[in-house]
Order: C-alpha cells, then sequence, then structure tokens
C-alpha cells in the first residue's frame, strides 16, 4: 500500500512505500530541502484508483439459449448508477485533507534542549561506568595481587641477604621486622669465613687447640661451627667433634673482613695420643 506524506518544512508532498516507512522506522529526508523529520501521523493513505473507480463485474455464465422476447420483457429496476469519481477529484479531494492535516508530534526537538539531553547523557554514562567497572579488569587484578604477594614472599625469605649486602634495604627492613616481630640474622656463607691458621699444642693434662679465622666477604656473616677431627699415625679418626659458636667463645657474627683468634683447651681420654687432626668449618 502506498502513503503521501509532506514535509514540514518545505511542504512538499511525497509518495512512499510501507517498506520504505518500516526499515527507516518512521524516519524520512525531504529530496527538496534536505530537512530529515519523522514522518509519525504524517502520513495519508494514497487510494488505489482503479480498483475503487472503475469496478469489475464478476464473470457470469452465459446461456447458449438466449431468449429474445424474455429480455425484452426484463425490466431494469437497479438504482441508476453515479458515474465513478475522475482521477483529477481523487486528487484534489486527496491535496484538501492534506492542507487540514495537523501533525501530532514535532519533526525534531527544539535546539534549547540539545545540550541538556547531552549533558544528561554522559552523566549518565559515567555513572554506569564507574558503579558497573567492565569485567575484564578482574582478571588483571588477580594477577597483579599474585605477584605482590609472590614479592612479599621473597622479601621475607630473602631478608637476611637483602638487610647484609643493601644497607639502605637493611633500615627498612630492620623497622618492619621490629613491629611485625620478626628476627634479621646475619647471612651464612659457605666458605665466607675462611679458616687462615690453627694449631694444636700439648699441654699438661690435654691440648690447646689455637685457630684464626676472617670473614672475606663484603659484608657481615654469620659465625660458623668447627668440627676437629683427632687422627692416628696412619689418619685413622680417633675422635670427632663439634665445637658450637657458643663452645668457641666466639661472638655470633663476623664484620666484613673481620679476623678473630680463638683457643680452646682439650681434655681427651686417658690412652688417647692423637698424631694429627683437621679442623673444619661448617654451618650446622
Amino acid at each position: 500500500m502506498s502513503w503521501i506524506t509532506r514535509c514540514p518544512a518545505c511542504g512538499t508532498s511525497y509518495k512512499v512505500v510501507s517498506d520504505q516507512i518500516k526499515i527507516a522506522q518512521g524516519w524520512l529526508r525531504c529530496g527538496q530541502c534536505q530537512h530529515a523529520f519523522d514522518s509519525t501521523g504524517l502520513l495519508v493513505a494514497w487510494p488505489d484508483l482503479i480498483p475503487s473507480a472503475f469496478g469489475v463485474m464478476p464473470v457470469q455464465e452465459i446461456d447458449d439459449r438466449l431468449v429474445i422476447e424474455q429480455l425484452l420483457k426484463q425490466e431494469d429496476r437497479s438504482p441508476p448508477q453515479s458515474p465513478p469519481p475522475s482521477p483529477s477529484a481523487v486528487v484534489a479531494s486527496f491535496e484538501e485533507a492534506l492542507s487540514t492535516f495537523s501533525p501530532q508530534l514535532p519533526s525534531v526537538l527544539p535546539p534549547e534542549a540539545l545540550p541538556a539531553l547531552s549533558g544528561e547523557s554522559v552523566l549518565s554514562a559515567t555513572h554506569l561506568t564507574a558503579s558497573h567497572p567492565p569485567r575484564y579488569w578482574w582478571p588483571i587484578s588477580a594477577v597483579l595481587a599474585l605477584l605482590l604477594a609472590l614479592a612479599l614472599q621473597w622479601l621475607w625469605i630473602e631478608r637476611h641477604m637483602l638487610a647484609a649486602t643493601q644497607p639502605s634495604v637493611a633500615r627498612v627492613l630492620h623497622a618492619a621486622c621490629r613491629f611485625l616481630g620478626c628476627e634479621i640474622s646475619p647471612v651464612q656463607v659457605r666458605d665466607g669465613v675462611a679458616i687462615e691458621n690453627s694449631s694444636l699444642t700439648p699441654t699438661d693434662g690435654g691440648f690447646l687447640l689455637s685457630w684464626t679465622v676472617r670473614n672475606a666477604t663484603s659484608h657481615a656473616l654469620q659465625m660458623p661451627a668447627l668440627t676437629l677431627t683427632l687422627l692416628d699415625a696412619q689418619d685413622k679418626v680417633l675422635v670427632r667433634r663439634v665445637l658450637l659458636v657458643a663452645q668457641q667463645g666466639a661472638p655470633g657474627a663476623l664484620a666484613p673482613g673481620q679476623v678473630w683468634d680463638g683457643q680452646l683447651n682439650l681434655s681427651p681420654e686417658d690412652g688417647l695420643a692423637p698424631s694429627g687432626y683437621r679442623l673444619f668449618s661448617f654451618y650446622p
């Protein structure tokens, strides 16, 4: 079915079809002044001239036998039919109806309403974004939290080494441990404390063990324990003894490059005559 609409800006009339109106959702653009308007309430049905003006008579079966006398005697009593309106008369009546038609809806929004509508839309979009954050941030937040947990775990495990090798970080770590109730001990480095010299001298009723250790690193180290092994003439083990830091009378830590001398009196069992010894440092 066809429709007739009129541009509210320039008054030009157009013929449109239903498919065009459905696709554009009622919006049309004037081909004369290029004005876009909503055709809702501006459409008038265009009558189908040919079927309505000129009716088609139904086909009747014709009898082969036509009696002329009966046909002459019949009287046509049907009321006289008025002549069909001409196409020009139909168009004129439509133009008259269209000129008296008033649109129901405004074609466009007033200009003063545009800034307010734009501001409210931006405010609504901002509020919606703030109240409902995008979901793709959740995996990123989980990864960042996991990385932070791993970093804190690494700091906890390596706090002793960091405090010994990084003086600037040591202050922060000591302050954190005082707050958390943890301790920072000197680090243990294998072969970091070297035994520079040692001796085992017989004395009245025993032996005197003397040794010298030195911190060979550039940071403080924990004092190691010692292992003393007494040997016979065939280098067989007679006695093996572990000397802890408290038994040595040594300090708990050695500063970088610090040298410390130790002595210890040994009282072996009766009849034990060692011919040699071995002295090693280790961390228990």
